[in-house]
């Protein structure tokens, strides 16, 4: 299995429509990466200031208006050589621009939105095969808030109603962009009860790791295995591999499940998790071994 040279950063989402405005939204301004260093901590990922970032709001509603916030908030960190790629339909992914763009760039990020519309304009296309190769071959960064982040995985929870139990059938999944290929990315996480519906995306897919991402927090990935946590708040690991007795696959759907030996570890700033060997880990651990 081939080690990714490059990194992920999977963010959870939350960012305020302004400044003082604390309604979680993944398509909007995106001023609380300032306090917890989210977007520094892209840029150090990269090549610092004078990155070459091509941000790529086509998750979004509102791709002019999110795109100049990013603009503008990279801006403010002193990097000015940001652009946004604009792709409105499944038809311009590929067009000679983007591709070229996409080549000459250190690191990308995908805004908030809707995944599926996201998955939907990149998937099987030239420009996604692209950044995985870079990704893979090269020391290439790929963020994405909410939306952005979701499409990541193997698997992307396409449509899902939180809720307070864990009820069988609530969920759809769909193919996202495989590149983290051993995990599903769930965002929002505890600011909308996404629990349940993680826990049955991971009991329906056997083997995969659960990643819920909470409001402005999220992971820098390395090597396709370390998991290092970032932000202001936490992310969730929750794993299914040890459990030992549920009903889930003899019940009907609109069913309570139990399960017995779920696994969940909390992750926050100082601490990482290793995907492959499911091990957490202090981070001062990591710079020890």
């Amino acid at each position: 299995m081939l080690i990714p040279k490059g990194k992920l950063i999977p963010i959870g989402g939350g960012e305020a429509k302004s400044q003082g405005d604390n309604e979680v939204s993944s398509d909007t301004r995106p001023s609380l990466f300032f306090e917890s260093g989210i977007l520094e901590e892209f840029l150090e990922e990269i090549n610092g200031k004078d990155s070459r970032i091509e941000v790529i709001p086509a998750a979004s509603e509102l791709p002019e208006a999110v795109g100049q916030d990013y603009l503008n908030a990279f801006h403010k960190l002193g990097c000015k050589n940001v652009h946004v790629m604009r792709i409105d339909s499944p038809d311009d992914t590929d067009k000679a621009d983007n591709l070229r763009r996409v080549e000459k760039a250190d690191g990308v990020l995908f805004t908030g939105g809707d995944q599926t519309i996201l998955i939907k304009k990149l998937l099987d296309s030239k420009l996604l095969q692209t950044l995985q190769e870079r990704y893979h071959n090269e020391n290439f960064v790929i963020a994405g808030t909410s939306a952005g982040a979701a499409a990541m995985s193997k698997l992307a929870i396409k449509d899902g109603k939180s809720a307070e139990s864990l009820i069988k059938g609530l969920i759809e999944t769909e193919k996202g962009l495989s590149l983290l290929p051993g995990a599903i990315i769930d965002t929002h996480f505890m600011q909308r009860s996404r629990l349940p519906r993680l826990t049955e995306a991971l009991l329906r897919n056997p083997g995969l790791l659960g990643i819920g991402l909470c409001v402005d927090s999220g992971l820098v990935i390395s090597q396709g295995n370390v998991l290092r946590a970032i932000g202001s708040g936490g992310v969730f690991i929750v794993d299914t591999d040890g459990v030992k007795d549920t009903n889930y696959h003899e019940i009907p759907e609109l069913v309570p499940v139990y399960v017995n030996n779920l696994r969940i570890n909390i992750l926050a700033k100082g601490a990482s998790y290793f995907l492959n060997d499911r091990i957490f880990v202090r981070n001062k651990e990591i710079a020890l071994s």
